[in-house]
C-alpha cells in the first residue's frame, strides 16, 4: 500500500494577525500533507478559512465551529466530521484551557485510501453516495463519541503524547480512521431510511438539514432559541420542519430544547457546587420557578434535593464504605 507521507503534528495555534501571514500558504500545508492540530488555548479564534476532510475534537470544554448558519460545539462528548472544501470558522474563549485535537487528511491520502478500502470491501459501495468530484461526501454533523470512530482518535491522541511517536503505527492508525469513517457513514446511510421520502436524495437532504437544527441545540441550548431560527438553519419551511423534526426525532423542537437543558443541569449539579439560581441561568432558563417544576418533573427531586442526594452519594463512594 501506497505511503500516504509524513503526519505532521501542530501543537500551537497560527497566529492569523501575524504580520506577513499567508493565509494560502497556510491552506497550502493542508492540502498536500496530514497534519494533526493539538493545541491548548482558553482564548484562540480562526476567521473563516478553507478545510480539507478534517474531524474535530476537544476536551476539558468547548471549541465552536460555525459554518455558513451553522453552529458547532465540539467537546469531551462528540467529534465533528467537515468534508474538503468546507470553509469554517472557529474558537475558544473560556476561563480554562481547552485542549483541541483535529485530524486533518489531505485530498491525495482521502482519495487513495478510500478508493483502496472500497476496492477490497466492495459491498460498502453499497448506497454511497458521491459528488460531482467522485468523491463520498460523509455527512457533516456531531457524532456522540462511539465504538467505531473514537477508539481510534483516542489511540491516535495517546500515540501523538510520545515524543517520537512510530511513524508506520501513525499511518496505518490514519488508514484505519478513515475506514472507520466509511463504516459509519454506512450507519448513517441506514439511518436515512427512517426518513419517509421516495428518493434517497430527498432523505439524504432531509436527514442532514435535520441534524443541522439538532446540532445548533446541542450547541446552543444554553441561548434563546426560536423554532424560525432552527427552520431557517434547516433551510425548511417552518411548518414542515416542525413536522419532520418530530416525525424523525419523535419530539418536538422545544422538547428537545428542554430536554438538553435539563440534561445540562443534571451535570452541573453533579459535578459542581454551584447554586440552583446560577445553574438555572446557565442552561438558558430565566424564570426559577419554572426551571424548578421542570427539572422535578424530568428527575423526581427538586435541583437541591438532588444535588444534596448526589453530593452524599459521591462522598460514601469516595469513603470506600
Amino acid at each position: 500500500m501506497m505511503s500516504p507521507g509524513h503526519i505532521y503534528l501542530m501543537n500551537t495555534f497560527p497566529d492569523f494577525n501575524a504580520a506577513g501571514f499567508d493565509i494560502d500558504e497556510y491552506n497550502k500545508r493542508f492540502k498536500v500533507n496530514n497534519i494533526v492540530i493539538h493545541a491548548t488555548s482558553g482564548d484562540v479564534s480562526y476567521p473563516e478559512h478553507w478545510g480539507c476532510l478534517s474531524i474535530k475534537c476537544a476536551f476539558h470544554g468547548n471549541e465552536y465551529y460555525q459554518t455558513g448558519n451553522r453552529f458547532y460545539a465540539v467537546n469531551d462528548t462528540n467529534y465533528l466530521v467537515l468534508n474538503e472544501g468546507k470553509t469554517y470558522s472557529s474558537y475558544i474563549f473560556s476561563e480554562s484551557p481547552v485542549e483541541s485535537f483535529t485530524v486533518n487528511f489531505s485530498h491525495e491520502f482521502e482519495m487513495h485510501a478510500i478508493n483502496g478500502i472500497m476496492a477490497r470491501h466492495e459491498k460498502m459501495l453499497e448506497n454511497f453516495g458521491y459528488n460531482e468530484y467522485g468523491k463520498i461526501e460523509f455527512t457533516e454533523k456531531l457524532y456522540s463519541h462511539d465504538h467505531v470512530v473514537s477508539p481510534f482518535l483516542f489511540k491516535l491522541f495517546s500515540l501523538l503524547l510520545h515524543p517520537a511517536p512510530d511513524e508506520i503505527f501513525l499511518e496505518e492508525l490514519y488508514y484505519r480512521l478513515i475506514e472507520s469513517m466509511l463504516i459509519l457513514q454506512k450507519q448513517v446511510y441506514a439511518e436515512m431510511k427512517k426518513i419517509k421520502a421516495i428518493k434517497l436524495s430527498t432523505r439524504t437532504e432531509l436527514y442532514r438539514r435535520l441534524h443541522y437544527a439538532k446540532d445548533f441545540i446541542d450547541s446552543c441550548y444554553m441561548k434563546e432559541i426560536t423554532v424560525d431560527k432552527l427552520a431557517l438553519i434547516s433551510h425548511l419551511n417552518t411548518a414542515y420542519f416542525l413536522r419532520q423534526f418530530k416525525n424523525y426525532f419523535l419530539v418536538t423542537p422545544y422538547q428537545y430544547v428542554i430536554e438538553r437543558r435539563l440534561s445540562a443541569a443534571k451535570k452541573l449539579f453533579e459535578s459542581s457546587n454551584n447554586s440552583v439560581t446560577d445553574v438555572c441561568f446557565s442552561v438558558g432558563y430565566h424564570d426559577l420557578t419554572s426551571f424548578i417544576k421542570l427539572f422535578k418533573k424530568r428527575y423526581i427531586l427538586s435541583p437541591e434535593c438532588y444535588q444534596k442526594q448526589f453530593c452524599k452519594k459521591a462522598v460514601f463512594i469516595g469513603s470506600g464504605v
